[in-house]
């Protein structure tokens, strides 16, 4: 019953399309009432005017010429022809070109003008009633001048009803077509909506983990592109869900880790009397709880940087030397603690790009921190900003054990380490620069260091930079 209820919504395509079809043709039904009226009443005129040049003739023929006077005796059976129709009056005026004579009504009204020969049909008002007239001069060989002046005329009750007989016979033929072009239209978008309506049905019948495709081949070829754009987007969604259920299952597997670890120190060290042990319990206990917040705040960045989640596009226009230089000032007491060399180079000081400036700083900040965790005492780090051409290139060296060939695709996947580092990591700094590299257009490539030594972690952005002029 909703289905029925749906189609007489005040939204619907049904009464979208009988509006669009319907509205045409009751304008079109105006415009043919108005031409069958007009056709009517041209054709009840044509009928009027010939009886009354008819009715003219009748009534010459009853002048006589009589001992050279002029006698109008009107016989009974013209009089019958006359007055055949009942629901008319007819007025008559007969006079001579000079005006020698005159029968029938004196005060009919006449056209503007002089009398002709060729008649004259006109509309005009007598005793009270609107009137067809005729006025003609018609030789006539009876009479004394040769030529009579003959006005006519009739009242309108007959003539107007043709005209309205005409309208009657056609418009309900008229009006019952557009009837039927309605119901045709109902029914005919009924028929194309069901196969849509029955998607419809079963899109709400399923679970909202059910994201296969529709069907394309049950709707008509103007729905599929809809169709089809419907499943490409179910797809998608696919794919995210999967990457979200095993990022969530990868996440839960490693914080379980460092807060099992954190609660199995806390576990002995109430266990322990000795101040020493206590101590080296709580040291443990500390470590956990900064790996786990280390890896927390890895993987809500991780997740801020997915596809989807930021739109670096369009926002703000940054100095990504400017941003360089900031990172690597931030990390110089760290790399001091750690005894390691960490510089900043800048070939040129105009590097400008568009993108989403807190997202580009933590990218910054993975790359050295990486850098810094994996390079030795006495190492070197060197970050460097790179301008040619129309491109921007953003470059992390260091001197250390540097990553085999074989490793360097596998290390962008999340939570993977290269084994024998023997240094603490989640695992998801480089995933989480590519992530953030890739939603700012970006290619993320590892190579070698100076020498053959070390890494070098080189970010090309793609995108035409704009060089501003300070």
């Amino acid at each position: 019953m909703s289905l029925y209820q749906r189609w007489f919504d005040s939204g619907t395509l049904r009464q979208k399309l009988l509006w669009w079809v319907l509205g045409p043709m009751v304008i079109l039904l105006i415009l043919n009432v108005a031409l069958i009226y007009r056709f009517g009443h041209e054709t009840a005129d044509r009928r009027h005017d010939r009886f009354l040049m008819d009715a003219s003739k009748i009534l010459l023929d009853q002048l006589r010429t009589s001992k050279g006077e002029v006698v109008f005796n009107i016989h009974a059976g013209a009089l019958n022809l006359l007055s055949a129709d009942k629901k008319d009056q007819l007025y008559y005026s007969l006079s001579g070109w000079q005006q020698d004579f005159h029968f029938g009504a004196p005060d009919l009204p006449a056209p503007p003008g002089r009398p002709s020969e060729t008649p004259v049909y006109y509309s005009a008002n007598y005793a009270g009633h609107p009137v067809r007239m005729m006025q003609a001069v018609i030789p006539e060989t009876d009479v004394a001048s040769g030529r009579v002046v003959v006005r006519v005329g009739k009242t309108l009750v007959l003539h107007d009803e043709r005209a309205q007989e005409w309208m009657w016979r056609i418009l309900p033929s008229l009006v019952l077509s557009l009837l039927f072009a309605g119901g045709m239209v109902w029914w005919g978008v009924g028929r194309g909506l069901r196969p849509l309506l029955q998607l419809r049905d079963e899109v709400i019948r399923r679970s909202s983990l059910d994201l296969s495709p529709l069907p394309e081949d049950k709707v008509v070829a103007e729905i599929r592109p809809l169709i089809h754009g419907f499943n490409d987007l179910m797809a998608r969604l696919d794919t995210s869900f999967v990457l979200k259920r095993r990022f969530i299952a990868d996440a839960s597997h490693q914080l379980r880790t460092p807060l099992t670890g954190l609660k199995a120190q806390a576990e002995l060290a109430l266990r322990l009397d000795d101040p020493v042990e206590i101590r080296h319990s709580l040291l443990q206990m500390r470590n956990a709880a900064d790996h786990a917040a280390h890896l927390a705040n890895q993987l809500l960045l991780l997740a801020r940087a997915e596809p989807g989640a930021a739109r670096p596009d369009g926002q703000d226009k940054l100095d990504l030397a400017a941003l360089a230089r900031n990172a690597t000032e931030y990390w110089v007491p760290k790399s001091l603690f750690k005894n390691i060399d960490l510089g900043f180079e800048n070939s040129d000081g105009n590097c400008r790009i568009t993108g989403n400036g807190l997202l580009l700083s933590e990218m910054l900040n993975n790359l050295i921190d990486n850098a810094l965790r994996y390079t030795g005492a006495g190492g070197h780090v060197t970050v460097r900003i790179i301008c040619e051409g129309e491109a921007v290139r953003l470059e992390v060296e260091d001197n250390g054990p540097g990553i085999p060939v074989s490793e360097r695709e596998r290390v962008f996947e999340r939570f993977y380490s290269v084994l024998g580092t023997r240094q603490e990591g989640c695992g998801l700094g480089l995933a989480i620069v590519r992530e953030i590299a890739e939603l700012h257009h970006a290619r993320v490539d590892l190579l070698s260091g100076a020498g053959g030594a070390g890494t070098l972690v080189s970010v090309t952005f793609r995108t035409a930079r704009q060089r501003w002029k300070n």
